[in-house]
C-alpha cells in the first residue's frame, strides 16, 4: 500500500466516530418548540425516567408545562407527582357533567 493510500484510509476511519457523533446528535435534538414535545402527548411514564411511580422536579424540567404546573400537580406538597395527584388534577379540569 502507498504512503498516500495509507494516508486516506487513517483519515477515513479517523473521522468515523466524528461522523457517527453527528448522526446521533441529529436524531436526538430535542424540537425547537417546547410546545410542540408537549402536542406530541408527554406521559405519566415518558416522565418517570426512573419508574418509581412519581414524578420528581428534576423529571419534570422534561416538560415545560409540567415544570410550570408542578406545584398544583403536586397536592400534598411532598416534592413529587404521584399518579393519584395527576388523576385528581384531570378530574377538576374536565368540566361538569350536566
Amino acid at each position: 500500500m502507498t504512503k498516500a493510500s495509507r494516508l486516506i484510509v487513517a483519515g477515513a476511519a479517523a473521522l468515523l466516530p466524528v461522523s457517527a457523533l453527528f448522526a446521533q446528535s441529529a436524531a436526538t435534538t430535542p424540537p425547537a418548540d417546547p410546545a410542540a414535545k408537549q402536542s406530541g402527548g408527554t406521559t405519566f411514564e415518558s416522565l418517570d425516567v426512573n419508574s418509581d411511580g412519581r414524578i420528581s422536579k428534576d423529571e419534570a424540567k422534561a416538560s415545560v408545562h409540567v415544570t410550570e404546573q408542578f406545584a398544583s400537580y403536586d397536592a400534598n406538597g411532598d416534592g413529587f407527582i404521584e399518579r393519584a395527584e395527576v388523576s385528581a388534577a384531570k378530574k377538576q379540569a374536565e368540566p361538569a357533567q350536566p
